[in-house]
């Protein structure tokens, strides 16, 4: 059997962890906390810091067949640079690309050098976007819409022109010369800017031309996702980030069958086999929700990662549940349904909430 080892167990690991499964997969887990949100999802759980302790991973990484960095922890990331070589198995992270893609400053001079189009910096106008320069999280961004609202704004701090459209995602991974595009994505983004649902848009040519020349000019080897806005002014490419993203994963999984965590060994092995355009086999829809008053509501990912444990609620034909539980915190679920057409997935989705709704209601009847 494949085993893996991430290093890292919030949302990224989930991702990484469900994949893995669906796999086949064997899954070890290394973080520095006692209590990472996903250590009862994965098969074996090692709690030491990489950092302090490089040789436990090095002794680790005698029985796995791949380690996949699943943190945003600059510091971490540089080290497992530092001692991939001693590694005695492949380490699956393009590290010249995420250096690029870490800093929106240094990945609008990329855009920009290949002529991608992309939010125009420092406009003279409002509305704002304002963003930090480091941060693949929404949190810290926020909409101005007067000049007023950037006085004592951190000089650091990224502004560009606010562009109204549906923010979009798709995924590239890459040998470092075949660069295969899978498969596009709605982002549904709530009231802080962050991604509470995604789902399975069509085929986007355009976006997958950009996708393909933003891969190929980095010589990706390793995984990338590209976040724009479908404006009504054309597309405007947001961001890049070289690292596994979570969410659109498994929804491009359960639409197409195509599995990220596979398709990255490959990457590492062997040849990708490039393609042209992802046939659409299912419709899912992958979303966030929190319990609240007797009522569920949309709520971002990064809620969930306050939590200390992520554990399974549910699981039937085309629906999985997902539940964070934390000390202090109501309870948040994630819902993954799926099914031949929306109607169908729309359907059992309904059939998900109701569940959820229903469990909760036994149980104050019975307190």
């Amino acid at each position: 059997m494949t085993t893996i080892c991430m290093v890292g167990g919030k949302l990224q690991g989930f991702e990484v962890n469900y994949l893995a499964h669906k796999a086949g997969m064997n899954v070890v887990l290394v973080d520095r906390r006692e209590k990472p949100l996903i250590r009862n999802a994965v098969d074996s759980f090692h709690c030491f810091d990489v950092v302090k302790e490089p040789g436990k991973l090095i002794k680790l990484s005698e029985n796995v067949d791949a380690i996949i960095p699943v943190n945003e922890n600059l510091e971490t990331i540089e080290f497992l640079r530092s001692i991939k070589d001693e590694l005695a198995c492949p380490l699956l992270f393009d590290f010249d690309a995420y250096h690029i893609s870490m800093d929106k400053k240094r990945s609008k001079d990329y855009f920009k050098s290949i002529d991608i189009p992309t939010p125009t910096n420092k406009p003279t106008s409002p509305p704002y976007f304002v963003k930090p320069p480091c941060d693949s999280s929404s949190i810290g961004t926020s909409i101005i819409y007067d000049d007023e609202g950037l006085e004592g704004l951190d000089p650091s701090m990224l502004i560009e022109e606010y562009v109204e459209g549906d923010v979009i995602s798709l995924e590239v991974i890459g040998d470092g010369t075949h660069f295969s595009v899978v498969k596009e994505t709605k982002i549904h983004i709530d009231d802080t800017h962050d991604c509470h649902m995604v789902t399975p848009i069509d085929n986007y040519p355009e976006f997958r031309k950009i996708t393909y020349e933003l891969a190929k000019n980095l010589n990706l080897r390793g995984i990338m996702d590209v976040e724009a806005i479908d404006s009504s002014r054309g597309l405007k490419v947001l961001e890049i980030d070289a690292r596994f993203p979570s969410q659109t994963p498994t929804a491009v999984y359960h639409s197409t069958g195509i599995n990220l965590v596979e398709m990255l060994m490959q990457a590492f092995s062997g040849e990708i086999q490039e393609t042209d355009i992802v046939p659409e086999t299912n419709y899912c829809i992958y979303e966030h929700l929190l319990l609240e008053n007797g009522k569920l509501r949309p709520v971002g990912e990064h809620v969930l990662s306050q939590g200390d444990e992520y554990v399974q609620f549910q699981v039937s034909e085309g629906l999985e549940i997902y539940e964070s539980r934390g000390m202090n915190m109501s309870s948040i679920f994630t819902l993954i349904s799926y099914g031949t057409d929306r109607e169908k997935t729309e359907k059992i989705r309904r059939s998900g909430m109701e569940m959820i709704l229903g469990h909760f209601i036994r149980r104050e009847q019975e307190e």
